[in-house]
This record gives C-alpha cells, structure tokens and sequence, in this order.
C-alpha cells in the first residue's frame, strides 16, 4: 500500500506542469482552446447620463429574480434591448448600466 503511494507521488511530480494549466477540464490527448475576447467592449444601446423618451423601453419588475439588489431611491431598472440599465423614475435619466450584476438566468 505505501509502495503505490509513493509511485503514484512519483508519476504527479513527473506530469508536465502544462497538464495542470489552465484547463477546466485536463484529459490526457486534448488540448485546451482559447476564445479571443475583444480589447474594447461593445457600446451599449444608450449612454449613461442620457434622458429616455417615455413609453419606449419597459421596465424590468421582478429584479430580485435576476439577481439585482431591490428598488430603491426613485430609481428602477429598465430593459434596453439585451442591457439592463438603472434609471431615475422621474427625469428617466440613465444612472447606470447594471448588466453585469445580474445572475445567469438573464
């Protein structure tokens, strides 16, 4: 039993460092690929600081569902084609662009 444990130590520290790397998922024969990520972001559909017309986007109601902290200070969060934005109700002057907070099920 203590024989195999030290081969099997043995055979770890002989794996190529590159095994472990970065991979998710290290299988002997595969080889990871990595998906080019652009350098700038894409712009968002509005800017921040800019004044919505009234009646053209909707408002996003069940916020803790998405995973965004609650409602609060007369702001809400509006849906811009595929962006969540955080807006004042009363001016709906865009506060922020909150899409990365938002959980998966977006």
């Amino acid at each position: 039993m203590f024989k195999r444990l030290i081969i099997a130590t043995c055979l770890v520290a002989a794996l190529p460092a590159i095994a472990t790397a970065q991979c998710r998922i290290a299988v002997a024969g595969t080889a990871c690929v990595a998906i080019p990520q652009p350098l700038t972001p894409k712009p968002g559909p509005v800017e921040i600081g800019q004044t919505l017309e009234r009646g053209q986007y909707s408002m996003l109601m069940n916020a803790r569902y998405y995973g965004l902290p609650t409602v609060s200070d007369g702001w809400v969060y509006m849906r811009i084609e595929d962006e969540i934005y955080r807006v004042d109700w009363l001016s709906h002057k865009v506060l922020e662009r909150v899409t990365h907070m938002a959980s998966r099920n977006w």
